[in-house]
């Protein structure tokens, strides 16, 4: 019986290892997103639209754009950063949110693969950043239902590379590699009785059985349960969590190994705090950006 130790790199190898694979599900064909969706789980908003389908464009910055670092102030230290506004089209998608309940739609920004992502509520407005580490950066953005399920329409999913001051060559997903998005769960989640989202976004292969050519096959890991192989991107709901902090894995493999890439695999934690609502990606600290 294999021991999982949550350390990153215990992760990484487990995941590459090709463990015992406890479950695969049968291709299933892909279904329209639904209309006007009710919450799976108490405690958030019921979803609106979409009203046809889902455009996400970015507009700024561009591909492969420099943003220059401002100079420092007479008698300051040089910068480390630059600002970075983000602009973006989106249609067919209603951002909004419910009074009640706290909870809407809106889209969601991750910055390389950090832990947290950023909450965009209002795309209508740009989004500024207000300091962005110098070197080469991918921004993905998507939109997301009240309870954290991502729209799963490929057109519904944009991302850029851009450079701060430098190119590095960091934060790259090479042309024609896989790319994973994990949606959710990030940072802190409320479980209603121990239930939280895992939710995630694939690009560059079909996530199929192995039959399916150039597919690849998703695989996670849940602290030291066994792992899971699926062969269809849709939300999973893990069960029966007890509160404090998780580990997992999540990661894109073919033929048991992790698919090249600099977004193939995820590894990180979240921790499960006692309250109604269940997981949803977790709102990066307002210091660091502004926007809606």
């Amino acid at each position: 019986m294999f021991t999982l130790k949550l350390t990153p790199g215990r992760f990484a190898m487990t995941l590459a290892m090709g463990l015992t694979l406890v479950l695969a599900q049968p291709l299933l064909a892909q279904t329209a997103t639904p209309k006007d969706p009710k919450s799976p789980v108490a405690g958030f908003a019921d979803g609106r639209g979409p009203a046809g389908p889902v455009g996400l464009k970015i507009v700024s910055p561009g591909v492969d754009e420099v943003i220059p670092v401002p100079e420092a102030a007479a008698g300051q230290p040089p910068a480390k950063g630059a600002p970075v506004t983000l602009k973006v089209e989106l249609t067919n998608f209603e951002t909004f949110e419910d009074a009640a309940t706290k909870t809407g739609q809106r889209l969601e920004i991750l910055v390389d693969n950090i832990s947290a992502t950023f909450p965009w509520r209002d795309a209508t407005k740009p989004y500024t950043f207000k300091s962005l580490p110098k070197g080469t950066h991918t921004v993905r953005i998507f939109p997301v239902r009240p309870w954290g399920e991502a729209i799963k329409e490929p057109s519904a999913f944009a991302t850029v590379t851009f450079h701060v001051g430098d190119k590095d060559g960091k934060n790259t997903a090479e042309p024609g590699t896989p790319v994973l998005t994990v949606v959710a769960p990030r940072g802190k989640v409320k479980g209603e009785i121990g239930k939280v989202l895992l939710d995630v976004l694939v690009s560059g292969c079909p996530v199929a059985e192995q039959t399916v050519p150039d597919s690849c096959r998703l695989r996670y890991k849940l602290d030291t349960l066994p792992e899971v192989t699926l062969t269809k991107v849709e939300p999973v709901w893990l069960e029966n969590l007890a509160p404090g902090r998780h580990a997992y894995v999540v990661g894109l493999t073919r033929e048991q190994k992790v698919v090249p890439g600099a977004f193939a695999l995820y590894q990180g934690f979240f921790e499960v705090e006692s309250g109604t609502n269940p997981a949803a990606p977790a709102a990066a600290p307002p210091a660091k950006a502004t926007g809606q």
